[in-house]
């Protein structure tokens, strides 16, 4: 079971970036993305909705107007260019308010704090195991074995998942994805790479190789990186 998800903003690309951020997690599902709170309030009857993208400045009716109409209210992290709604937003018990312009991590710490106030719903989405992973990409979600991951690169807004066979591109930041592969097996030796220590092929001051891939050790990663693959 997932998290279902409605944004209402009344800006296009506010409303595009934020359905990019919510198709990027594998466990967040997208019902609607509404432009004004009217429509928004349309679809909160007729559809079950465990967490709202809010919007707080749109026409005829505001976010905050809208939560205060509602009888049963879903989770809320409000996503608005005015900081100065701060303390109204939190006095209806918000999860997070998120200023414009806003980046992908930011995006995520406000999920990982509906996680930390609701914590059923993620042990609930997902049949992750010790050996599996789940990988969004190309609006569906890829079953992945651990051990088959070479190692994981960063590429600005998105991160790639080399594997044994294939390679998988999909959204979600690689400081998210290596909290998710939580293994001793996998190890950060970059801002840019995770490694899977099992299919380390040549070690040495300056870095890995791995699947027929040089990958450089980070300044901030290196001396992990050596005790952690040294002891292997």
């Amino acid at each position: 079971m997932s998290i279902r998800c409605l944004i209402v903003d009344d800006e296009p690309l506010a409303r595009r970036l934020l359905i990019s951020y919510v198709e990027s997690c594998q466990d967040l599902t997208l019902v609607a993305a509404c432009a004004t709170a009217m429509e928004a309030r349309a679809k909160l009857r007729e559809e079950k909705i465990n967490l709202v993208f809010l919007d707080i400045q749109m026409p005829q009716l505001n976010g905050l107007q809208l939560l205060h109409a509602l009888q049963i209210r879903p989770a809320v992290i409000f996503t608005t260019a005015y900081r100065d709604y701060a303390p109204e937003a939190f006095d209806v018990d918000a999860v997070d308010y998120l200023v414009k312009p806003i980046s992908q991590e930011r995006f995520l710490k406000a999920v990982d704090k509906y996680y930390e106030r609701f914590p059923k719903k993620r042990s609930s989405i997902t049949n992750e195991s010790e050996d599996t992973i789940f990988i969004r990409a190309d609006r569906v979600q890829h079953k992945v074995a651990r051990s088959t991951i070479l190692y994981v690169e960063s590429l600005d807004n998105y991160v790639k998942i080399v594997l044994k066979d294939k390679t998988i591109i999909t959204r979600e930041t690689i400081s998210s994805l290596e909290k998710r592969l939580a293994s001793p097996d996998f190890v950060r030796i970059h801002r840019s790479f995770v490694v899977n220590s099992n299919c380390v092929q040549t070690l040495s001051l300056e870095g890995v190789s791995i699947g027929g891939k040089s990958l450089p050790f980070g300044r901030a990663f290196k001396q992990n990186a050596l005790n952690v693959l040294g002891g292997k």
